[in-house]
């Protein structure tokens, strides 16, 4: 199927589903909008935000989204100290919202510590309130150690609302941990991601003992709009906040941004030390956007979803135990080859004793060849490059990965191979998400291989623009994924390096994606890649970027990048572990269903899947 066909036939199947895009482009101005509650007083609070909404609609602003817990602050250790400061929806914090609202025509997102009327449960949060009234809720699936102490998992899922400026969907803070709910807003349609966050960090000078929950979830909304096309608000905001019955603290480091559905960073707060503020309205960060800009990069990255192979290993709960897991620690060489444009240099490569080498995509071959002289050159197994390859991995005692163009029949597959030490083929993967116009068949499986180094999953860099290829290698616990780049990618990291505790931040020259798949899926990804001037494909990218492993590209002038690590990866704020273990599975299914299927169809207009 042509790829333009596909990208067509998705766009009907989104409209029939009941979430067709807006017939015309709507200019709107949108904000992502910093404001600081003072702990435990929700009566002020609440006077607080009505003054901050009145403030940002004079300032032009068509849709505001304001941070996580709003209206009671975040830092409560037990049910009973939050308890006072919950709200109800509707409630007193849409009872004085909507008639401002109603006024100016803003319409906004906000966090709330909600109190369910009915059960008298606690939930983290978000309402969407426009200038007729509340217009729905989100309660955040993805709940860190901190949310746990005295909120409830949601129940509501990933909703997406029409509304007249676009097709919105709220998710909170740790949500962005995993990749899972905002791939499900955009199968359901959305073309904006309302992202409320209190992106914390401990504080400076904290004993490394007591630092292990030092993250930034504001370093991880990039992701959220490169892998599914849409705009993302993200709000966050800046401060010290302090529990004064336990004497906690945190501090948030700002940072808030709006992205483009092409990954690209249109707007930022500054990100800042940890300073003592009052309360209320610090910051609106706007931009001018188009909602309707999303439709088309949103239906061009779901068209290269394939279901088929997702069911059912992302809708498996697994925990607390895990039979595939890497279980002894060891010493790992990590070494991701670094070739200029031009003929290949494989011949020259001296991957060092016991190492894992990863060589640059069409390893065998000229970089920039059309697709038709790749097909040509295209052979089977056990052929002359699977020879090389053994060949090369004997006489360095190594492991080596690399890639070419495998001929099986009519058919011409982008085959990733793994020769070991004694020169044997210790694994093959026929890349399974090629680019839709390119020159390879689609493969029906990954790979996933035992060896003294630890798992190795195989993969192409090209792939990892879909987060579900990724999840596939952690839900099978890969400590590493060997892709074989090309070229470099033209998506950068454009999170600020102030985000970033390690002293290698990626910001502006790692390609995006492999530093995604790498983060989201807590494992070591080792891409052998191409040169480009002062660009580069060649990178290791470790699972915790934001606190302990650097994202490592090779300099202009190198044959390599090397690191020395342990597997399974020594986790921080996360590991692989927590992270599969932490996941919603519940709320997956649809992201196993083929775009055709009643159940997904069902679920986007509003219904289950499976069906309740």
């Amino acid at each position: 199927m042509r790829w333009k066909t596909l990208v067509a036939i998705l766009l009907a199947l989104v409209c029939a589903g009941g979430v067709a895009a807006q017939t015309a482009a709507r200019s709107v101005k949108v904000a992502a909008v910093d404001f600081i509650p003072a702990w435990g007083s929700l009566d002020a609070n609440i006077r607080r935000l009505a003054d901050a909404a009145e403030e940002v609609a004079r300032q032009g602003v068509g849709f505001a989204v304001f941070p996580e817990t709003a209206v009671s602050g975040y830092l409560f250790s037990d049910p009973s100290q939050i308890a006072p400061y919950l709200d109800t929806i509707p409630g007193d914090t849409t009872q004085a919202l909507l008639p401002v609202l109603a006024r100016t025509g803003l319409y906004m997102s906000v966090g709330i510590a909600e109190r369910d009327a009915e059960t008298g449960l606690a939930y983290n949060a978000a309402v969407l309130l426009g200038p007729q009234g509340i217009i729905g809720k989100y309660r955040k699936n993805g709940l860190n150690p901190q949310d746990q102490k005295v909120f409830a998992p949601g129940d509501t899922g990933v909703p997406v609302f029409d509304t007249p400026i676009g097709r919105i969907a709220l998710l909170i803070c740790y949500d962005d941990t995993y990749w899972q709910y905002a791939r499900l807003a955009a199968l359901r349609g959305a073309q904006i991601i309302a992202w409320h966050s209190v992106s914390d960090r401990v504080m400076p000078g904290t004993p490394a003992a007591q630092s292990k929950g030092d993250h930034s979830t504001v370093s991880n909304v990039q992701y959220m709009s490169a892998q599914n096309g849409v705009f993302v608000i993200a709000a966050t905001r800046n401060g010290v906040e302090t529990n004064p019955l336990t004497g906690g603290r945190l501090y948030y480091n700002g940072g808030s941004s709006i992205w483009s559905p092409q990954g690209h960073k249109l707007v930022q707060a500054p990100v800042v030390p940890p300073e003592e503020l009052p309360p209320g309205l610090h910051g609106v960060y706007s931009a001018e956007i188009a909602t309707t800009d999303a439709d088309t990069p949103r239906a061009e990255r779901l068209a290269l979803r394939r279901p088929q192979l997702y069911a059912p290993w992302l809708a498996l709960h697994r925990s607390p135990v895990d039979a595939n897991a890497t279980k002894t620690r060891r010493k790992a060489t990590l070494i991701a080859a670094q070739w200029p444009e031009g003929p290949s240099l494989m011949d020259r490569t001296k991957p060092p004793k016991g190492a894992l080498t990863v060589l640059p995509e069409l390893s065998a071959l000229p970089s920039g060849l059309p697709a038709e002289e790749i097909k040509s050159r295209a052979e089977e197994r056990d052929g002359p490059f699977e020879r090389a390859l053994g060949a090369l991995a004997r006489a360095r005692k190594a492991y080596v990965a690399g890639s070419y163009p495998e001929r099986a029949g009519e058919r011409v597959f982008h085959t990733v191979a793994l020769a070991g030490p004694d020169g044997a083929i210790l694994g093959r993967y026929r890349a399974t998400h090629p680019a839709p116009s390119g020159w390879a068949t689609p493969g029906d499986e990954i790979a996933v291989i035992e060896t003294p180094l630890g798992r190795i999953g195989l993969a192409t860099a090209e792939e990892l623009a879909t987060p579900e290829l990724g999840a596939l290698y952690a839900v099978q616990r890969a400590d590493i994924l060997a892709a074989p780049a090309g070229a470099p990618s033209p998506l950068k990291v454009e999170i600020d390096s102030a985000l970033f505790s390690v002293a290698d931040p990626p910001t502006g020259r790692a390609d995006f994606f492999p530093y995604a798949t790498a983060k989201q899926n807590q494992l070591w990804l080792v891409s052998g890649g191409r040169r480009a001037g002062d660009a580069t494909a060649a990178g290791i990218y470790g699972p915790e970027p934001v606190v302990s492993t650097p994202t490592l590209t090779a300099a202009p002038g190198a044959a390599d990048v090397r690191h020395q690590t342990e597997i399974p990866a020594v986790g921080t704020w996360i590991d692989q572990s927590q992270l599969i273990a932490g996941q919603q599975a519940q709320w997956f299914v649809p992201l196993t269903q083929r775009q055709d299927s009643a159940c997904l169809r069902r679920w986007r207009a509003g219904g289950g899947c499976p069906g309740r």
